[in-house]
């Protein structure tokens, strides 16, 4: 009968030990604080402790989620949730991701500065549609373009 409580004993210390290291564990890595505003945001990022946040700018819903440290930097996934205005032409990019790299402790909109901190299928869709802006407005507005160089300085 000793036998028996002792081996209960041990399993119940197993259970729990076991118990406890699955709850460290998906805390420490897979557990994000939802952050419903950017002050809570901004305190996560300046340390680069995992969070996700939703922005919800006039032109289009942004989810950022921190994925944690990489080298010196913070590793953010942003996310175009939603294009609200189609003038942008940005909405057939919903769901489409960058990862972005970021030094710590700066608390910027991260999609603002896609060009140099970030990689992945949504920077090239947004670099692709500003250069063909570019493009468009250049052939628009050739005629004025060379208006201007015949004439004298």
């Amino acid at each position: 009968m000793l036998k028996t409580t002792k081996k209960k004993i041990y399993i119940g210390l197993i259970v729990l030990f076991a118990a406890s290291l699955a709850i460290f564990i998906y805390l420490n890595f897979f557990y994000t604080n939802e952050c419903q505003n950017y002050e809570c945001w901004e305190k996560y990022i300046k340390k680069c402790s995992r969070a996700s946040f939703v922005n919800e700018a006039s032109e289009a819903s942004w989810g950022y989620k921190i994925l944690g440290k990489a080298d010196d930097k913070c590793s953010v996934e942003v996310t175009l949730l939603i294009a609200k205005q189609g003038i942008l032409g940005i909405d057939k990019y919903t769901g489409d991701k960058m990862t972005c790299y970021y030094q710590q402790g700066r608390p910027a909109y991260l999609e603002q500065d896609y060009v140099n901190a970030c990689t992945g299928l949504l920077k090239e869709d947004l670099q692709t549609l500003m250069l063909n802006k570019y493009r468009t407005y250049i052939i628009e507005n050739l005629g004025k373009v060379a208006e201007g160089l015949e004439q004298p300085v």
